[in-house]
């Protein structure tokens, strides 16, 4: 039988209006012998589905303090503090700039399809 692997709970928060239509999914999971929890970060696109890795020392790997009745608010004051320091901007730049290389790659493809195509039928 196979067997899950537990990565914790979910929280989306929005992003205020300076990151428009972007929002933070943060995973956090108790790690027992460590008395902590363990915060993952991916920011989010509205109307895509991909995600995209939020990778620093700080956040990646964060462990962070609380309880079950607390981490929910923790999570939230690391994304406002990180809001508050313009931390989102750089990964925001990137997000866009990875679009933007795949918009134009596919569009290569799809011009290159297309002369395939009517080379084909001559």
């Amino acid at each position: 039988m196979l067997k899950p692997r537990y990565k914790g709970t979910t929280i989306e928060i929005k992003l205020p209006n300076e990151y428009k239509n972007y929002s933070v999914e943060c995973t956090y999971r108790y790690i027992k012998p460590k008395e902590k929890y363990e915060l993952s970060m991916w920011l989010k696109y509205d109307g895509v589905r991909d995600r995209f890795r939020i990778e620093s020392q700080e956040i990646d790997t964060q462990l962070i303090p609380g309880t079950k009745e607390t981490i929910q608010d923790n999570v939230c004051r690391i994304v406002e503090q990180m809001c508050a320091a313009k931390s989102f901007k750089e990964y925001v730049s990137r997000y866009k700039y990875t679009y933007k290389c795949f918009d134009k790659g596919n569009e290569i493809i799809e011009n290159a399809k297309t002369t395939d195509t009517t080379n084909e039928s001559n």
